[in-house]
């Protein structure tokens, strides 16, 4: 009798095993069939239905090969271990990924995005990439470069800017755009596009001139058809804010630097990006540590925190802080030097200590002094009580 359950069981097992590959095996012609006949949504049910058919078959056969290994039974975990190996499909192939491909783009609509970014996830022989490539040469230089980045298709990228194009522009020029062919400009730098579908190379289009740009004001200046000697002239920038204190202009690919008080460069080279040098620090409110900046007890020695933040576009370098009080408030620690606060980050000023003899509000004043004697100062109200 045992015998005979034994032979049924691995009887079912086996019709089991069998079933589950025809299913993947008739989904798989299924998916070619449509492809071949141009049927682009029952193509990809049926590729959908057979993977998830191969996956809860293997997923199936896999738990039953760890339940036998744990009851240590041989042949049931040989049997599972089998049924893995059938629960296996056959992946797309490139021929397939490329009339698949060819179906998709001549779909209209966002059902081209949506299948397009399907078969990126399901082949591998799809994946769509930009490659961006820049060079130039002259009489003593030459360069050139190309990066190339995978993009899902049909979403929108960000096209590299100056920032992201770090070349001396002294040789190179201005980058002035991207093209599809190398002679002129598609898309400007730092344009929002639709990511293609198909590989493509966008070549870095350079111009001969030399710009300003100033990211606190907003002043753009360009000077066009320029040529290396050219004395051009400096313009000059205000701020409103007087908490930013200008400090020149800077073209970062070369180094070059023009001072606040000069008002003309010479060029040198095919071009320059000059970006105006902002210093700025903004002090936060103080805050008491243990106790509320309202009400800090009489006689009874604090600690304050606050922080500084440079909104400029030129780092802060040895900065001096002085903290002071009223004729009530004693400032006894906080002095000192901050060596660096770059460009668009704060740092925490902490350790201030004070005392206050009398109760009532009163006054500190901060100060900080840069290495080239700007100063910036606030006055913070703190509560005795």
């Amino acid at each position: 009798m045992k015998r005979r359950i034994t032979g049924v069981v691995a009887v079912l097992l086996i019709a089991s095993t069998m079933l589950w590959a025809s299913d993947v095996a008739e989904l798989r012609t299924a998916f070619s069939e449509a492809v071949s006949s141009g049927d682009v949504e029952a193509a990809i049910e049926n590729y959908d239905d057979m993977v998830s058919e191969a996956e809860n078959a293997y997923s199936k056969a896999a738990r039953s090969y760890e339940k036998a290994v744990e009851a240590g039974n041989r042949r049931k975990a040989m049997e599972a271990r089998d049924e893995m190996r059938s629960a296996r499909y056959s992946a797309m192939t490139e021929e397939e990924t490329d009339n698949l491909l060819s179906l998709i783009l001549a779909e209209d609509g966002p059902e081209r995005a949506e299948h397009a970014q399907w078969l990126m996830t399901n082949s591998r022989y799809y994946n769509p990439s930009i490659t961006y490539e820049w060079n130039a040469s002259g009489d003593n230089y030459s360069f050139r470069y190309s990066s190339s980045k995978t993009v899902t298709p049909g979403e929108e990228i960000v096209l590299p800017d100056k920032n992201n194009v770090r070349v001396n522009s002294s040789a190179s020029g201005v980058l002035s755009g991207w093209g599809v062919t190398p002679d002129s400009v598609t898309y400007m730098p730092g344009e929002t596009i639709v990511a293609p579908y198909t590989s493509q190379t966008l070549y870095a289009i350079w111009a001969t001139e030399v710009v300003f740009r100033d990211d606190v004001t907003g002043l753009e200046n360009r000077v066009t058809d320029v040529q290396d000697g050219d004395v051009i002239d400096v313009p000059a920038v205000s701020c409103d804010d007087s908490s930013f204190v200008f400090s020149g202009w800077v073209d970062r690919s070369t180094g070059e630097y023009i001072a606040p008080d000069e008002t003309t460069v010479e060029l040198e080279g095919n071009g320059a990006v000059f970006e105006a040098l902002w210093k700025n620090a903004e002090l936060s409110d103080p805050e008491a540590r243990h106790y509320s900046i309202e009400s800090v007890p009489v006689n009874t020695q604090a600690e304050l925190t606050f922080s500084i933040a440079n909104n400029g576009t030129e780092n802060l370098r040895n900065l001096k802080v002085e903290c002071t009080g009223d004729d009530g408030l004693s400032v006894l620690k906080g002095n000192g030097i901050i060596r660096e606060v770059k460009a668009g980050e704060s740092v925490a000023v902490q350790g201030l200590k004070i005392v206050g003899t009398a109760t009532g509000e009163h006054m500190i004043h901060v100060s900080l002094t840069d290495r080239d004697g700007d100063i910036w100062e606030a006055d913070f109200s703190v509560n005795i009580v």
